[in-house]
């Protein structure tokens, strides 16, 4: 337990010294698969606790919200991303391995659990004329984890700038790649289950 605790703070170090953080995960373990796990299910939780409990007037759901959803939908983002770039950096020499993307991946998410965490206290106080600054903290949450997100593949792949965008661009389009593959193996395997249907009716009736 000491030991989570101690990585659980790395992450909050990391987020305001990324090159140094991030170099540190991946050379000097002083982060671990198990403390990404956990704050990748800290972002999915933050979320549904945002769609649950943010304030009525700051666009807050229903109580008929479906968490079902947010869970399958987060857990796709993580891993579609994860694979794409792992894909892609394979074919670029990058120095990262898929648990080395997955690990700089989750520990990017430190300050977006912490800023929505706090977007639902605010969000529960504010009045509608103070939405600017709602909004702020919701646009620096994003911006802050993408800069991470950045930092993280930067500093695991030994990339330089260019290249790291230009793989975040191609790792965007991978996803979407991803997408539309597991759409289309859904839709034929759909096909294939009402095709045995068909034919399953088909033979019982004539038995009959």
């Amino acid at each position: 337990m000491k030991q989570l605790l101690k990585e659980l703070k790395y992450s909050l170090y990391l987020s305001v010294h990324p090159f140094k953080g991030f170099w540190d995960i991946k050379y000097e373990k002083e982060g671990s698969f198990r403390t990404a796990a956990i704050l990748l299910a800290a972002t999915i939780l933050v979320q549904i606790i945002s769609n649950l409990k943010t304030g009525f007037i700051f666009g807050g759901t229903s109580v008929y919200y479906n968490f079902i959803y947010t869970i399958i939908s987060s857990l796709f983002l993580f891993f579609s991303w994860c694979i794409a770039n792992w894909c892609l950096t394979c074919l670029s020499d990058g120095k990262g391995t898929l648990k080395d993307i997955m690990m700089f991946t989750s520990y990017s998410m430190t300050p977006y659990i912490i800023l929505q965490f706090i977007m639902v206290i605010v969000s529960n106080i504010f009045v509608q004329r103070e939405a600017t600054f709602y909004g702020m903290l919701n646009g620096l949450s994003l911006v802050w984890a993408a800069f991470l997100l950045i930092t993280g593949m930067l500093t695991t792949h030994h990339f330089t700038l260019t290249r790291t965008l230009v793989v975040l661009v191609f790792t965007l389009v991978g996803m979407v790649v991803i997408a539309v593959l597991i759409v289309m193996v859904f839709a034929m395997f759909q096909e294939v289950l009402s095709f045995v249907s068909v034919v399953f009716d088909e033979a019982i009736q004539r038995v009959s």
